[in-house]
């Protein structure tokens, strides 16, 4: 049994010395124990870590050229997606324990937050957001205005991880920086691991950035400290259920700037054109992809696809090739653990379609051949939209029409965010419109669902430039 000793948290250098407090959370898993050394916080640390945090931001990051901060940001992201990289290496080791991920979804999960995080997406997302990216270092001409213009960043932004997509939080400290503004990020106690790894390869590349940089844990709830962050900070960013979402809602000050992420849902859509038998097993490959990565626990992973009757290939022929998809996903990248209570749900959800297969009903259970791996569902659409147990429960819902599929969907206008579609014919620009029209903030198309671009705007909104603070000039003449 291997025991590995990590810490669940990252301060800047001159305060770690401060605390003399901390426990260990125990992780184990059959090879492997982990030792987590987690601070205990106060609300005096916090206010000393803010405090210390702003400082280090307004006399370095917020005067650091926006360039140079893209290049260490690229940089980082670069050395996430070496193999050999010894924080690599140690967060593949690490986060499977505490989430019950296997080290491919993880690895997985590593390389598409990265990959889409180099420089260039980054200056695009920039350019996509506020038009020219120099705003942020100083005041620029402005056409439009005929004058000059300037973008100015919060002070300190706080962000509350979620634990259901691994590396994740590394593009909070991302957009943190581009908007040179410091960062205290708070984890979720299911995953603590990643962030801490994260800024200490800032700290590598540029310790004075990440003195504007910060990570604790905390539990959810304690007013005392968190009242203490409220009163620090001028912007807070949360990804979380909707519980959490709505309770931090109810008690953070108006004048704070506030993104929540709270919780959502998605699909995907085939139509008849689409369904044709050359490219099956590529589509069914993609199905699988979408359903795999995450163990279908982001919110970017579909509950269900609509496949359309009348192509060449049948809803019911897709589910059974998807199910030779997803058995060669299993090996490539195995589904992590589930809990007895999961486990329950899937294998109720099987017995249930068991016996309306006896029953002569019109669907199609197809389980893995071992343990509840992966469970493929198909049957005619049921006409309400009924979401997924998760852990790779696959349905595939037979339709006779693709608009049959919007007043399914229109209910949860409020949780809708991503669907995959793949019409192929003069009916797909409708369909996209209708789509968007009910709250769709990303389409995209089958086997891209879990892999964003950076430019995406998250949940339908600008996340950089809905924290910025814009100063004009309206005068013709150069600001020396």
């Amino acid at each position: 049994m291997e025991t590995i000793e990590v810490n669940g948290y990252y301060l800047p250098p001159r305060l770690r010395k401060g605390i003399k407090t901390f426990r260990t959370e125990v992780y184990q898993d059959d090879s492997t124990t982990l030792h987590l050394k987690i601070p205990v916080v106060t609300r005096a640390i916090v206010e000393e870590l803010a405090d210390h945090l702003k400082k280090n931001r307004e006399e370095y990051l917020a005067q650091l050229p926006i360039e140079r901060i893209v290049a260490i940001l690229d940089e980082a992201s670069r050395r996430w997606l070496d193999r050999d990289y010894p924080y690599r290496k140690l967060a593949l080791r690490t986060i499977p324990v505490v989430t019950g991920f296997t080290p491919e979804v993880v690895e997985a999960s590593i390389d598409v937050e990265m990959e889409s995080s180099l420089g260039e997406d980054m200056w695009k997302a920039l350019c996509s957001e506020i038009a020219n990216p120099l705003y942020l270092d100083d005041f620029q001409y402005s056409e439009e205005l005929n004058g000059f213009r300037r973008a100015f960043g919060p002070e300190l932004i706080v962000s509350f991880f979620s634990e259901n997509i691994p590396a994740l939080p590394h593009l909070l400290f991302m957009r943190s920086a581009l908007l040179k503004a410091a960062c205290l990020g708070k984890v979720a106690a299911g995953e603590p691991t990643f962030a801490p790894l994260y800024l200490k390869t800032i700290e590598d590349i540029d310790p004075q950035m990440a003195n504007a940089m910060a990570v604790l844990y905390w539990p959810g709830g304690d007013e005392a400290i968190e009242d203490a962050v409220f009163n620090q900070t001028d912007a807070v960013i949360v990804f979380g259920g909707v519980e959490t979402c709505k309770a931090l809602m109810e008690r953070i000050p108006r004048r704070i700037r506030l993104l929540a992420h709270g919780h959502k849902m998605g699909f995907g859509v085939i139509g008849r054109e689409a369904m044709k038998t050359e490219n099956l097993k590529e589509l069914a490959a993609a199905v699988a992809y979408d359903h795999s990565m995450f163990d279908q626990h982001a919110c970017l992973a579909p509950h269900c696809y609509y496949a359309e009757y009348g192509g060449e290939v049948t809803p019911q022929e897709l589910a059974r090739t998807l199910a030779g998809a997803m058995e060669e996903m299993e090996v490539r990248m195995p589904r992590g653990k589930i809990s007895a209570r999961d486990a329950a749900l899937i294998n109720q959800l099987r017995g249930r379609y068991e016996v309306q297969e006896l029953n002569g009903e019109d669907c199609l259970l197809l389980p893995s051949s071992h343990g509840t791996a992966w469970t493929i569902i198909y049957e005619r659409d049921p006409g309400a939209f009924s979401p997924s147990p998760l852990n790779r429960v696959i349905r595939i819902w037979g339709i006779e029409d693709i608009f049959q599929v919007l007043p399914a969907i229109r209910p949860l206008r409020p949780f809708l965010q991503n669907a995959a579609v793949a019409v192929g014919d003069e009916r797909e620009k409708e369909f996209i419109e209708e789509l968007g029209a009910l709250g769709l903030s990303r389409i995209t198309a089958p086997g891209k669902m879990p892999v964003p671009s950076m430019m995406w705007r998250h949940d339908g909104i600008t996340p950089l430039a809905l924290l910025l603070r814009w100063c004009d000039v309206e005068k013709k003449e150069k600001i020396e």
